[in-house]
């Protein structure tokens, strides 16, 4: 079933009586968010699991900094060393046939990191680890430290290419996050059951199964599809298929997420479903970042810069400042904070352009 119609409209979007917004006030509000929540929240190899950590990469990158005992280091070379976080395990993959001459594991065998879907504590969907690393833009020969030894990047993303046919939930949000940083959208490739599978044919999966019902209003399988097309669109590949169907669904989402918006600027609390608002403050980050992540990922640069947008960024500011003296859920923080950062990177563009 549809997560939306598409019958939204330009019209419908306009008359969403939300306040007006200064964009480089705006810019220097969100610095300030994003620096406060980075020095004073802290992130423990005592207290957090791999879930909220790898969240928290996300949303920072390299930036983000975390206790391990009496120690403060990189989140990301503590992960790519082996660090012990609970709910964090890679393992060996299968044996490749690489042009290597040698038979250096590091150069022939994949990665594997165990599903752990229950508890927040691992990795709670297929490919998840590597979509949230990806936010560092690690090299392809990047050598990240497993529990069976040292294996490159390159081969953890032939893992998942040949994984694909195990995703047996047949979603691939977190697959296409992980692949298309390092992929080109036209890439085809045989997985271990004989198939043939592509960039578009999971992007074709993603479009027919996304539901209000997903994880996160569907805004996780949106902005999967937003991304990739993006890419898509960047490498000047042709708009037929999956692809045309990707552009009608990421704009028809943008609009009715736009219609569906609060006159103090937060987004649905139902996030694409029907309208929403809510006092609680966790659900109101949680469902206006998330779907400002969507919007800040997939909207045009005109429409980024439109008095709804610039709202919604103003008042997720707001909140995660009201917030500031609460421990949040980090699913919800962080995905807020990684909404603001793109929507921050792009903002700035813009404004130079200008």
């Amino acid at each position: 079933m549809p997560i939306l119609s598409v019958s939204a409209t330009a019209e419908n979007a306009s008359d969403s009586p939300v306040p007006l917004v200064d964009p480089v006030s705006l810019v220097s509000r969100i610095d300030d968010v994003l620096r406060s929540n980075l020095e004073n929240r802290t992130l423990s190899t005592d207290q957090q699991s791999a879930w909220q950590i790898l969240h928290g990469i996300l949303a920072y990158g390299r930036d983000l900094q975390i206790r391990t005992g009496e120690t403060e280091t990189s989140a990301i070379d503590y992960v790519l060393r082996g660090g012990a976080i609970r709910g964090f395990q890679l393992r060996s993959g299968d044996r490749f046939n690489t042009q290597s001459k040698t038979d250096d594991q590091i150069l022939t065998r994949g990665i594997r990191a165990d599903l752990e879907p229950v508890d927040k504590i691992g990795q709670g969907h297929r490919d998840q680890w590597l979509a949230y690393m990806s936010a560092c833009e690690l090299p392809r020969d990047q050598i990240i430290q497993t529990i069976d030894g040292p294996r490159r990047l390159d081969l953890w993303l032939r893992q998942i290419q040949w994984d694909v046919p195990l995703n047996f939930e047949q979603e691939f949000s977190w697959t296409l996050m992980s692949l298309v940083p390092y992929l080109s959208t036209s890439e085809q490739w045989t997985a271990r059951d004989g198939n043939t599978y592509s960039i578009e044919s999971l992007l074709r999966t993603e479009i027919d199964r996304l539901s209000a019902e997903d994880a996160c209003g569907g805004s996780h399988r949106l902005t999967a599809i937003a991304i990739t097309l993006r890419k898509h669109q960047d490498e000047g590949g042709a708009m037929t298929g999956a692809w045309t169907d990707a552009q009608e669904l990421v704009e028809g989402a943008i609009l009715q997420a736009i219609e569906y918006q609060n006159a103090d600027g937060s987004l649905s609390s139902h996030y694409f479903a029907r309208p929403g608002w809510s006092l609680d403050l966790v659900t109101a980050i949680g469902s206006t970042g998330h779907v400002l992540e969507f919007i800040a990922v997939a909207a045009p640069d005109e429409l980024l810069i439109e008095p709804p947008v610039l709202s919604a960024a103003n008042h997720l500011c707001e909140l995660l400042e009201q917030a500031e003296p609460l421990d949040l859920e980090c699913g919800a923080l962080y995905h807020a904070i990684s909404g603001l950062q793109i929507f921050r990177k792009r903002l700035l563009t813009i404004i130079a352009s200008s």
